[in-house]
Order: C-alpha cells, then structure tokens, then sequence
C-alpha cells in the first residue's frame, strides 16, 4: 500500500466521465423527461396507441377512455420503457468503482465481489423506484441523490475529507442550483476535480515521513 496514492481518485473520475457521456448522448437521453412531462404539454402515449383524442377526434376508434386512466397507462409503459441516461450511469459508475477495489485490494473470492456487485445493483434500483413512488421526485433528482449518498459511502469508507467535500459541491451542483444538462455538467467538473486533486496528492508513504 505503501507509496499508492488515494483509490477514490478513479470511481471521481469514473463519476465525471460518465455524466459527461450522457451529456454528450442526452438528446435521447434526458433523465426520465417523458415519464415526467405534464400532461398539458404533450400527447399520451396510450391516446396515440388507442386513438383516444381530444376534441373532435376523441373516440376516434370507439375507444373511450379518460386522462386519468391513459396517464395511469402511460406512467406503465414509461416505468418499463424509461431511457433514463442519469441512471444507467449511476449503475455504471457503482459496478466499475465495486470492479476496481476488488481489483485492488485482491483480498475477496470473485463471489463476494459478484454479490456485493448485484446486491448493490439491485438496491439502487429499488432505491429509485422507492424515490418514484413514494416521493414523487424526477429522474435527475433521484439520480443525483443516488450519487451524493454514494459519494458520502466513499467519504466514510476512505475517511476522506476531500470526497466529503465534493459530496457537498455535487449535491449543490446537481440539485439545488441547476437542473437537467447544466447539473450534469458542473456536478461532473466538481468530481474531476476531485479526482485531479487525489492524483496530485501526495502518496501516503511519502506524507508519512516527512
């Protein structure tokens, strides 16, 4: 362990080129949008399926259904459907970081690994439904929390003062001050930064001594 630098400098820097990527995509991706978008502002999906319209085309095929109903259809086929980019990267940015301290500390059975791995897997995703269902909150508000508990994980876990930190600047970035794109960028530039500094930090054996 002796001359390693801080290990939390990758799953920072795993965190900030993720985000960046679905920024980079997030014309296809913007955090769950249409399983959110207000009903006013757009079409139902189950109004194009079954032909439920407004106006003189409503019961255009015979079907009668009301906009209760077709929201409640339509939050379905968005919970299956969802192409939420926000999320998929916190997926992503937990399996790499799990990966990568197995790696290098050798010292768990790769089945260890693989049940940390799916265990944690499976209790984001219901962490997620939970902020769904339950708190009513969007996608990128559930992601972002997501990644600040996880954040404060690592904090704890390194008993890092610095990761502490960028915990607190990637909540404010990505929740409190900014949404959508612009939360994913600057969150994603605290992280680097974050990451920079643990590179540039000096190694443990070399603070030791001096």
């Amino acid at each position: 362990m002796g001359n390693e630098r801080p290990r939390y400098w990758f799953p920072l820097a795993l965190l900030g080129f993720a985000q960046l990527l679905v920024v980079a995509f997030g014309g296809m991706w913007s955090g769950g949008w249409f399983a959110y978008a207000p009903a006013a502002g757009r079409r139902f999906l189950t109004q194009e399926l079954y032909g439920v319209g407004e106006g003189r085309y409503a019961g255009l095929y015979g079907v009668e259904m009301s906009r209760e109903n077709a929201a409640a259809l339509d939050a379905s086929f968005d919970i299956v459907g969802r192409t939420d980019g926000w999320l998929f990267a916190v997926l992503a940015v937990y399996l790499g970081t799990v990966l990568f301290y197995a790696i290098r500390t050798k010292a768990l059975r790769w089945w260890k690994v693989a049940a940390i791995a799916l265990g944690g897997l499976v209790g984001i995703v219901l962490a997620d439904l939970v902020g769904y269902w339950e708190l009513d909150l969007d996608g990128d508000t559930r992601s972002a929390i997501l990644l600040t508990l996880g954040l404060a994980g690592l904090a704890w876990l390194e008993r890092s003062v610095l990761v502490l930190v960028v915990a607190a600047a990637f909540v404010l970035c990505a929740v409190v001050f900014a949404q959508g794109q612009l939360a994913l960028v600057l969150s994603s530039l605290v992280v680097l930064a974050g990451a920079f500094a643990a590179l540039l930090s000096r190694p443990k054996a070399a603070a030791e001594e001096s």
